[in-house]
């Protein structure tokens, strides 16, 4: 990030209540991936790494210790009391499974007809942002596409769902995430898509961040450059960053 020349960078590790388990939890025995067992944050050990990398590298790049929530209805007082323990300076709030079942092994979408997935995965979106209220932004609104093997699924369908969670967001002054990773998996826009981020500006939306979503340092400020020239397109004035869950508007 310092080579990049990048003035700051938000830590968002993910914790997947429902679906993964804590470290030294006996709620669930953790699952497997490439040899590595997939689990939460190591919370205590997370958040002093991030202070020691402050006070090690703060002169050059200012660090954000931040979180992914993957929130479920059900789930949303284990992340009451998470937000509520520890020191966090910006949370994306994300869906990234319904009903315990995760979007990227398909077992969300299995056994649902397309519409059925979908619209239910919009409609999960809508009652996290009329219940939960600890975030910042709201990430990859439509990251379902991503793991959706059907042809694309059309606007028009959960566009008025959309607008009540926008309706929602902008009321309690939060905003929405840019996710250039959509690029990276192949897809032919970043998440939210274009129609989508047009639809928060009409809806009167102002509080936008871009991030690439890195998991691994190459991804690093991909297509950062062209998500804030589509946004300027579109009409927007500003992407923000933050400060102890504070929105800082910078013009665009």
């Amino acid at each position: 990030a310092i080579r990049l020349n990048l003035e700051e960078i938000a830590f968002t590790d993910h914790v997947d209540y429902g679906v993964k388990p804590d470290r030294n939890s006996n709620e669930m025995p953790p699952r497997f991936y490439d040899g590595m067992p997939i689990l939460n944050v190591d919370y205590p050990a997370y958040f002093a790494e991030i202070a020691q990398l402050k006070a090690k590298y703060g002169d050059k790049i200012r660090l954000l210790a931040g979180l992914e929530f993957g929130i479920q209805v059900h789930t949303i007082e284990r992340y009451q009391k998470l937000f509520s323990q520890w020191p966090l300076e910006f949370v994306i709030l994300s869906i990234h499974q319904v009903e315990d079942q995760e979007f990227w092994t398909q077992d969300f979408q299995r056994g649902r007809t397309q519409k059925e997935f979908q619209l239910r995965q919009y409609q999960e979106l809508l009652d996290m942002v009329k219940l939960y209220k600890d975030y910042s932004v709201v990430g990859h609104v439509d990251s379902i596409k991503r793991y959706d093997q059907n042809q694309e699924f059309p606007f028009a369908q959960y566009r008025d769902i959309l607008e009540e969670v926008f309706k929602i967001v902008i009321a309690d002054g939060k905003g929405i995430e840019v996710n250039t990773s959509g690029k990276r998996y192949g897809l032919p826009d970043f998440h939210p898509s274009m129609e989508i981020l047009r639809l928060y500006r009409e809806c009167g939306g102002e509080i936008i961040t871009v991030g690439s979503d890195s998991h691994k340092p190459n991804h690093l400020a991909s297509y950062i450059k062209v998500a804030r020239d589509h946004l300027r397109e579109l009409g927007f004035r500003y992407t923000c960053s933050y400060e102890d869950m504070d929105p800082i508007f910078h013009p665009l």
